[in-house]
Order: structure tokens, then C-alpha cells, then sequence
């Protein structure tokens, strides 16, 4: 279950020119649930993320844009990575440039399988003082 640990605490995101926004990230329910809490100008989400039986994770998000989204997938190495599929496309949540006080976050794309993705999102982290 400490696979995620890196990203508990307060964090602050950064993405483009001006993209600013705050993720709050907690452990709940005796450290088996990872619960986000997203917060920015444009976007407001959540997400609940577990370590199922299967050695997977699981994570569903949902905001206020009435978006319900479903991933799964776990570390590779150094990096985090939930991916889902729809209508004929991945869409991948990767972590990755871990450190503790910072890490990068993109969302990405492939059109072929996974053989190749595109950065549709990408967001530095830094821990919040």
C-alpha cells in the first residue's frame, strides 16, 4: 500500500503559462484508500485509488465537469502509471521525475496501442510549504 505514498500532502500544480491549481492527497480508511482532492480556477475533481487483490491499482475520478473516469495499472520502476481504453485509444496518468518535494504528472494518449503517446496535460508538482 506505500506505493503512492510519495504523492500524500498538500501540493502545489503548475502547467503552461498560467495554469495554477492545488492537489490535496490523504490516505483514508486504516491507509488502504488514497483519496485526491483536485482544486484550480477551470477544474475542480476527486479521486479514490486502492491496491486491489490482483497486485493492481484502481483508481475512479470524477469532477466538476461531470466527468466519471476509470484507471488501473501501478508502478513501473521509478514511476506510477493508470491507464484506461476507450473507443480504440490509452489514456495514461503518469507520474514520473520523483522527488520529495516535487514530481511531473502527464496525461497522455496513444493512438497505437501504446506504442507511442502524446502529452496531452502536462503538470509540475511541488509540495506546498
Amino acid at each position: 500500500m506505500s506505493e503512492f505514498d510519495f504523492w500524500v500532502g498538500e501540493w502545489e500544480a503548475s502547467w503552461g503559462d498560467d495554469g495554477r491549481g492545488r492537489n490535496t492527497i490523504s490516505k483514508e480508511l486504516d491507509g488502504k484508500v488514497v483519496f485526491e482532492r483536485f482544486d484550480s480556477a477551470g477544474l475542480r475533481g476527486m479521486s479514490v485509488s486502492t491496491l486491489c487483490a490482483d497486485g493492481l491499482w484502481r483508481q475512479t475520478w470524477v469532477d466538476s465537469d461531470g466527468n466519471y473516469l476509470d484507471f488501473e495499472g501501478g508502478p513501473d520502476g521509478d514511476e506510477m502509471e493508470l491507464r484506461r481504453a476507450k473507443d480504440g485509444q490509452l489514456f495514461r496518468m503518469h507520474w514520473y521525475d520523483i522527488q520529495p518535494d516535487r514530481f511531473r504528472w502527464d496525461w497522455e494518449r496513444s493512438d497505437d496501442g501504446g506504442e507511442t503517446w502524446e502529452t496531452l496535460w502536462p503538470i509540475v508538482y511541488t509540495r506546498a510549504a
